[in-house]
């Protein structure tokens, strides 16, 4: 029984992750290329499923930031921005949904 309890506990924190950011491909479309763009910083993914959620530790600057997220699939390119509040890189985690004419962010302190 504590075995179960302890490979329990140890599954769910792997499936948690450690990245501050996560982004969630809400376009219901399988992805070829995703880029997250924060000021100077940029991270790209390749390959993402549709309803996938992935992470980022791109660091957040102090003050309001925006993002950048890009995406395309099967030839056709999107993208979204949304600036951040002030005090965002104090956030544990910042959720990131992302779809055709569509961006939402929360934050968890």
């Amino acid at each position: 029984m504590k075995k179960i309890l302890v490979l329990s506990a140890l599954v769910l924190l792997a499936g948690c992750g450690g990245s501050k950011i996560q982004l969630n491909n809400g376009t219901g479309l399988d992805l070829d290329k995703v880029t997250l763009t924060i000021g100077d910083n940029s991270e790209t993914w390749n390959n993402i499923e549709a309803d996938k959620t992935f992470g980022s530790d791109i660091t957040l600057p102090r003050e309001a930031a925006t993002i950048f997220v890009e995406w395309e699939t099967a030839g056709e390119e999107w993208s979204m921005e949304y600036v951040t509040i002030d005090s965002a890189s104090n956030a544990d985690r910042i959720s990131i949904l992302f779809a055709p004419g569509e961006i939402s962010v929360n934050y968890s302190f």
